[in-house]
């Protein structure tokens, strides 16, 4: 799919939009969008679907913030990754608070799963989805319902409570994806120990989070000037009776710098640190990016189009991690059409991230292996954004990493920025 095609589909899509009009303030009342659900990754293969966005701007007096948005989405990938999800934003719903709700349910077939550690764990591209060889690769259903509210304190500063259930089941590649389903790194994980037992096939985790929020930003979507940052716990506790109990603490700090009039050049950076600071986690979590405004049914790193983008899919599983992502953002030229607003944007970009504490290593602080498991891994890319009315945003990224051994090239067609 050419980068034409990619960003002709948002527009065309436009004509199904009903409902919104143009006011002093930008857009008012409820617009609405229809249609299939397309998009690639390297991972996953091209996606089909059809989905359906909802969005109330209300009188338009909060113009480019909107009062509520709901998001259905059902899409196959064609390696085999199916998404339902449901996932719902208001600022109206519970006076004086914002509110995040997500129903979801995900299949995939061909889980990516390159071990723990990073580069602590050696990778053999050969072994990597060529001739029928799933060697890193084991299937995963989730479910998930999670629901996260946003009290106002004091202007920009919130205090932030809410719960999350998951369902996890793990089994081995399906025959009709591998020629060889029990040869996988997985299996050699569970033979060694290094998967328990108790852990192997999944389970189900029940999280509740709490923390604070301080948010400046001039829009949620696409912001262009303001800070956004986040520090909050995530405790689950030993409800299901696995032996599991954690606290997970998460840090995130974005700022959105304009350097130019208009909006037409910002600089935006994202710094973020994710960690089990206290319990043992089951394998099978460690790669969650906890959220508290829901987007995707599942946000996972490292690696990959959540944290650094062009890499393997959850490529460093650590107990602690930490990255950060640069990127200007260029508006290059605006226009109008089917009565909406539209421009079409440039993000270079420069990713990077390291695991600060592994899980499950045998090896001494300052070993060979120990530095090889926190070692740096980047990478760089560009992408485009068709964005309508500042809250549809149509993305298509290219990214490479520095090392060989984090994968080739990424290439992601898909919604929305990274942060």
């Amino acid at each position: 799919m050419d980068l034409r095609r990619a960003f002709s589909i948002l527009a065309a899509l436009a004509c199904l939009s009903t409902a919104a009009k143009a006011g002093d303030n930008g857009k008012s009342g409820v617009t609405c969008l229809v249609g299939p659900c397309l998009g690639y990754s390297t991972n996953h293969g091209t996606q089909y679907g059809a989905s359906c966005t909802l969005v109330d701007f209300g009188d338009g007096s909060s113009y480019p913030n909107y009062r509520q948005k709901a998001y259905l989405e059902a899409s196959r990938y064609t390696k085999g990754k199916t998404n339902l999800k449901g996932v719902y934003d208001s600022g109206c719903l519970i006076p004086g608070a914002r509110f995040s709700a997500i129903l979801a349910y995900q299949a995939t077939p061909l889980y990516s799963f390159y071990g723990f550690n990073g580069s602590a764990t050696e990778y053999d591209p050969s072994l990597d989805r060529v001739d029928g060889n799933t060697f890193y690769n084991f299937g995963r259903d989730i479910f998930k319902a999670a629901a996260n509210m946003q009290f106002s304190l004091v202007e920009g500063l919130k205090w932030a409570f809410g719960v999350n259930y998951m369902s996890y089941k793990i089994f081995d590649v399906p025959d009709a994806f591998s020629s060889h389903p029990m040869n996988s790194l997985y299996q050699s994980y569970l033979t060694s120990g290094t998967i328990r037992q108790e852990e192997a096939h999944g389970g189900k985790r029940f999280e509740m989070n709490t923390g604070f929020v301080y948010d400046t930003r001039d829009a949620f979507t696409t912001p262009s000037r303001g800070i956004w940052s986040e520090l909050y716990l995530t405790g689950s506790p030993d409800v299901f009776r696995d032996s599991y109990r954690y606290l997970r603490l998460s840090a995130h700090f974005r700022h959105y710098v304009p350097l130019a009039d208009n909006d037409r050049l910002t600089f935006a950076y994202h710094l973020a640190y994710q960690g089990i600071i206290a319990g043992d986690a089951p394998f099978y979590v460690q790669q969650n990016i906890t959220e508290l405004i829901f987007k995707k049914v599942a946000s996972e790193g490292l690696g990959s189009k959540n944290t650094i983008r062009g890499t393997l899919s959850n490529r460093y599983i650590g107990n602690s991690y930490a990255w950060a992502n640069f990127e200007m953002r260029i508006k290059l030229f605006s226009f109008n059409a089917f009565r909406h607003m539209f421009y079409i944007a440039a993000n270079p970009f420069l990713d990077m991230g390291a695991i600060t504490s592994p899980y499950r290593l045998d090896a001494e602080r300052g070993s060979a292996l120990y530095k090889k498991a926190t070692m740096l891994h980047e990478s760089a890319g560009i992408g485009g954004k068709l964005v309508m009315n500042r809250n549809f945003v149509a993305s298509i990224e290219f990214a490479k990493p520095f090392h060989k051994e984090d994968g080739k090239m990424g290439f992601t067609l898909g919604t929305n920025y990274m942060f």
